[in-house]
């Protein structure tokens, strides 16, 4: 399974927080569920905005979201989307796809 961002992203909350999201893809036969935490945006003047929860998708999920909140305003444009994945397999093992992606943050 891989989580990816989508491309555009929107600001909301005064442009202190990014809705972040994205499709889930790309899932194996013996993948059981996915763990998405730690998600951080970072724009180019260097604000970052971070999460405090986390999601877990399944198979049957498309997509993942999950609010990103900084304590700056963010400024729409370019950005650097991270996050930790775990996936975790039917027998019980995991395994950690990179998730890193060039977003655009928009204006709500």
């Amino acid at each position: 399974m891989n989580a990816n961002f989508d491309h555009e992203l929107t600001l909301k909350n005064n442009r202190r927080t990014v809705e972040a999201c994205g499709p889930c893809v790309d899932w194996k036969p013996n993948d059981e569920s996915a763990l998405i935490e730690n998600v951080r945006i970072q724009t180019d003047a260097g604000v970052v905005a971070s999460s405090l929860l986390s999601v877990t998708v399944h198979p049957t999920d498309a997509q993942w979201s999950l609010d990103v909140s900084s304590t700056g305003q963010l400024t729409p444009g370019e950005a650097d989307a991270y996050a930790h994945v775990t996936v975790t397999r039917k027998n019980g093992t995991h395994y950690h796809p990179p998730c890193y992606h060039d977003v655009v943050l928009l204006s709500p």
